[in-house]
């Protein structure tokens, strides 16, 4: 019996750590974004984005993110790769975007993740 607990442990902690990054882009496709000029966009609160954050990042807070970035982004198509601390509110800022229009929102997840991107 001990041998079946552990198999079930170890499936439910892959699809586990398969659903955390669900949605989420890879490091890769984000430097090529980057490289061609996509926007990161760093949804967490402004008191987070003023205690560190990524170099070229814009700071759009998750509870006003489609309103802020109809603002600065006009333009529908524009890539928006978005973070926040763990990948939680960017997934949010994502469905938010793209039922405001952005096709082109991303979801790079948190800010280690972020960070490897930029490297």
């Amino acid at each position: 019996m001990n041998d079946y607990l552990w198999i079930v442990f170890v499936v439910v902690v892959a699809a586990l750590l398969l659903l955390r990054r669900r949605g989420q882009i890879s490091i890769e496709e984000a430097r090529t974004y980057l490289d061609k000029g996509a926007v990161l966009l760093d949804v967490r609160s402004s008191q987070e984005f003023a205690s560190g954050s990524l170099e070229g990042a814009v700071n759009v807070p998750l509870n006003g993110v489609a309103r802020g970035v109809s603002e600065r982004y006009p333009d529908k198509d524009t890539v928006l790769l978005c973070h926040c601390a763990s990948g939680a509110r960017s997934a949010a800022a994502v469905s938010q975007l793209r039922a405001a229009g952005y096709v082109n929102a991303r979801n790079l997840g948190g800010f280690g993740r972020a960070e490897k991107a930029l490297r």
